[in-house]
């Protein structure tokens, strides 16, 4: 993850992105037991696996996983989180030095996080260690902005703030590091899973800040970003929660 400052831009950032993050619906799972064959044996190499929020989902599916994490505090997260799991461990590598073994694994994925990754160097390294057919999944939860007022007053908000919003959201880095990341060129096939949540004003404050463009309390424009979020909240809240309307949006293909 070669992009400037990525592998620490979540430090103090950890608590708040393992409680508040959303977590990847159950039903990606058995699509891609359909899709692509996805089974128990499988092992499964999770890039970027953070807190462990994608590898979970697999890891309850009994596959092997293991977590490549470049930042400790994450990675620390992640292994607390799935502590009672056998069937996963995690490393410290990034998409384009992972630290794995050769043709040892099925599965690539990547969790909110592919578009830290520099495409051309981790591509590379991923068919280094996929054995054919080698597939990649990549997902994200995003807000589509023109989903709902909430997503879009939240939107004008972060756009607000004057910081990199616009150069590290993932709807952004998108269609650039995906278009041409299979072989020949070939496009990765798309889904969409609705996952909508809802969130009480502690649970939206913590959620907001567990974002990398979001300013820490050390950050002049803290305050400000904190009281914009909190009049968000009292505009359009209903019994004491705000929804906002997330979907998953799972792209998928083989490298090899």
């Amino acid at each position: 993850m070669t992009t400037l400052g990525s592998s620490t831009r979540f430090d103090g950032r950890v608590d708040n992105y393992l409680k508040y993050r959303p977590r990847y619906p159950q039903s990606i799972i058995p699509f891609l037991k359909k899709e692509i064959g996805l089974a128990e044996e499988w092992l499964v190499a999770d890039i970027g696996s953070g807190t462990g929020f994608l590898a979970e989902r697999f890891v309850e599916f009994g596959c092997d996983v293991t977590g490549v994490e470049p930042n400790a505090a994450m990675r620390q997260a992640g292994d607390d989180h799935l502590c009672s799991r056998r069937n996963f461990r995690s490393v410290d590598g990034t998409a384009e030095s992972t630290g794995l073994a050769g043709a040892s694994y099925d599965l690539v994925t990547a969790g909110q996080a592919f578009h830290w990754f520099e495409p051309v160097r981790a591509r590379m390294e991923f068919k280094r260690i996929l054995r054919p057919p080698g597939w990649i999944v990549l997902v994200w939860n995003s807000r589509p902005a023109d989903s709902s007022l909430v997503t879009h007053e939240y939107e004008s908000i972060l756009e607000e703030l004057h910081q990199d919003y616009t150069q590290v959201a993932e709807k952004n880095a998108r269609p650039e590091t995906m278009d041409s990341f299979l072989d020949r060129g070939a496009s990765l096939a798309h889904a969409r899973f609705p996952n909508p949540h809802s969130y009480t004003w502690e649970q939206l404050r913590g959620r907001a800040l567990s974002s990398s463009y979001a300013p820490l309390p050390s950050d002049q424009r803290h305050g400000w970003f904190v009281s914009a979020l909190r009049a968000l909240f009292e505009r359009r809240q209903e019994d004491g929660e705000l929804a906002f309307m997330y979907e998953t949006n799972l792209y998928w293909g083989e490298l090899l």
